[in-house]
């Protein structure tokens, strides 16, 4: 079943995931100039987009997201992908929400 999962990628959506890649490295440079987020070295290599958090700040980022119906897992260090049902405004509205979560918490501070 992966294979053939693979198969059809292949012939069907090489072009879309050209344009997960470009997505994934937007989203990238987005979040590398936000203080509080460390991108991964080498932004994003493929459609996955590898990045960390002080773990204390990873649920109240979590919840953040999820209060505007973005939705993440992981605590201190999250991986980010890029796919089909994601496009240029979804990454520009997840980069202003998770800039929006520490810009507030840099004032609370």
């Amino acid at each position: 079943m992966l294979a053939a999962a693979g198969i059809y990628a292949l012939e069907n959506n090489v072009e879309r995931l050209a344009r997960d890649h470009e997505n994934a490295l937007a989203l990238a440079q987005a979040l590398s100039s936000i203080d509080g987020v460390t991108v991964a070295p080498g932004g994003a290599q493929t459609n996955m987009v590898y990045i960390s958090v002080e773990p204390q700040r990873s649920v109240r980022l979590r919840e953040h997201l999820k209060s505007q119906g973005m939705l993440i897992s992981g605590q201190g260090s999250i991986r980010l992908v890029t796919h089909l049902d994601v496009d240029r405004t979804d990454i520009d509205r997840f980069a202003a929400a998770v800039r929006e979560f520490f810009s507030s918490a840099a004032k609370a501070a």
